[in-house]
C-alpha cells in the first residue's frame, strides 16, 4: 500500500482534531447534545482544552523519548518520568493534606514537574555514563535496552511510593487521588499550565529538530555533523519531563499516548522530526478529546475515567499496528 502524503496526513490530522473537539464540546453527562452557553464554556470547553493539551503533551513527549533512545516502544511511561510526575504530583497533595493547606492546579502542576524533572534525573543520572560509550565500543540497540530496563525500574519504584502515599492518605483525600490516578479531567478548568508547558518544549526542540534525527541515527553521526550531543540530550529531557508533568498534572495518569500516537504516524510515513513532533502534539490531543468524549457519554450519565478507555483502545491499537507493520520496518 503507498503511503499517503505529508500533506495529506497533517490534512487527516486536523480534520480528526477538529472533530474530536466538536464532539468534546457536545459530549455531556447526558449524552451528545447542546447545552446552554454557561455550561458549554465554562465547563465543556475548558475540558476540551485541557484534554486537548494534555494530550498533545503526552504525545510529544513519547516523541522526543523515541527520538532520544532510538526505540520506538519508548514512552513517558515505560522510562519512569510519568511516575515520577505521579510522585510528585500525590506527594503535593499529601502535603498540602497535613498541614492543611488547599492545593491549587498550580500546585500540583509544580510538584508532577518536579517529580518528572527528578525521574528523568535519577535515569540519565544512572545511564549517562554507558549512554556516551555507544559512539564507540557499546551497540546502540544494547544502550537502549539497558536505558529502557533502568526506567522501568524507575516505574516500578515510583509505583511503589504511590501505593505509599495512598496508604498514608485520608478518606478524604484518597478518591480524588485514585480517581487521578486513573486519568481524569472531570474538572480540570486551568488548561492554561499543560498548554504553556507543550508551547516552551516546542519551542526548545523544535528549532533543533533536524539534530533530532541526526542524533537518532547515532551519536558518532550527530557529533561529526557540530551537534552537541549532551547538550541536546539535555534539552530533549527537560523538554519531554516539563509536558509530561504537565500533563499528569492536568489530567492524570493517561497511558499508552506517547507510545501509540507517533508510532501511528511513523507508519503514515511522517518520520523527519521537524513534521514529527508538531503532528505528535495535534495527533495526541485529538485523541484524547475524543476518548473523553466517549467516555463522557458511552454509559452516561455515568462517567468513565479516561485513562482507562485510553488503555482499552491504546492496547488493541497498537498490537494490531504491531502485526500489520512490515518486519522489515520494525
Amino acid at each position: 500500500m503507498p503511503r499517503m502524503t505529508t500533506r495529506r496526513v497533517f490534512a487527516l490530522i486536523a480534520l480528526a482534531a477538529l472533530v474530536a473537539c466538536a464532539l468534546g464540546v457536545l459530549a455531556g453527562s447526558s449524552g451528545f447534545g447542546i447545552a446552554s452557553s454557561e455550561i458549554v464554556w465554562s465547563i465543556r470547553v475548558p475540558r476540551v482544552l485541557a484534554g486537548f493539551g494534555a494530550g498533545a503533551a503526552l504525545a510529544l513527549s513519547g516523541a522526543l523519548m523515541q527520538l532520544l533512545t532510538r526505540n520506538a516502544l519508548a514512552d513517558p511511561y515505560v522510562l519512569g518520568v510519568a511516575g515520577g510526575a505521579s510522585v510528585g504530583a500525590l506527594g503535593a497533595m499529601l502535603a498540602a493534606g497535613v498541614f492543611g493547606m488547599q492545593l491549587s492546579e498550580w500546585g500540583i502542576a509544580l510538584g508532577a514537574a518536579a517529580g518528572a524533572s527528578a525521574a528523568s534525573g535519577l535515569l540519565f543520572g544512572l545511564l549517562w555514563r554507558r549512554l556516551g560509550q555507544v559512539q564507540s565500543s557499546q551497540p546502540p540497540a544494547q544502550s537502549s535496552a539497558a536505558l529502557l530496563l533502568v526506567g522501568v525500574m524507575i516505574g516500578s519504584g515510583c509505583s511503589a511510593i504511590v501505593s505509599l502515599i495512598l496508604s498514608l492518605a485520608d478518606e478524604g483525600q484518597l478518591r480524588g487521588m485514585v480517581f487521578w490516578l486513573l486519568g481524569d479531567l472531570n474538572g480540570a478548568t486551568r488548561w492554561e499550565i499543560v498548554w504553556i508547558a507543550v508551547a516552551l518544549a516546542l519551542a526548545m526542540v523544535w528549532p533543533s529538530a533536524r539534530q533530532l534525527d541526526w542524533l537518532a541515527r547515532s551519536d558518532a553521526w550527530a557529533a561529526t555533523l557540530g551537534v552537541p550531543v549532551a547538550r541536546r540530550r539535555r534539552a530533549v529531557l527537560f523538554a519531554a519531563a516539563l509536558a509530561t508533568g504537565a500533563a499528569v498534572a492536568t489530567a492524570g495518569a493517561i497511558g499508552f499516548v506517547g507510545l501509540v500516537v507517533p508510532h501511528a504516524l511513523r507508519l503514515l510515513g511522517i518520520r523527519a522530526a521537524p513534521l514529527l513532533l508538531p503532528a505528535s502534539a495535534i495527533g495526541g490531543g485529538a485523541f484524547v478529546v475524543a476518548v473523553d468524549a466517549i467516555a463522557r457519554t458511552v454509559v452516561a450519565p455515568l462517567q468513565l475515567p479516561v485513562g482507562v478507555l485510553a488503555a482499552a483502545i491504546g492496547v488493541p491499537t497498537f498490537i494490531a499496528m504491531l502485526l500489520r507493520r512490515p518486519a522489515a520496518a520494525r
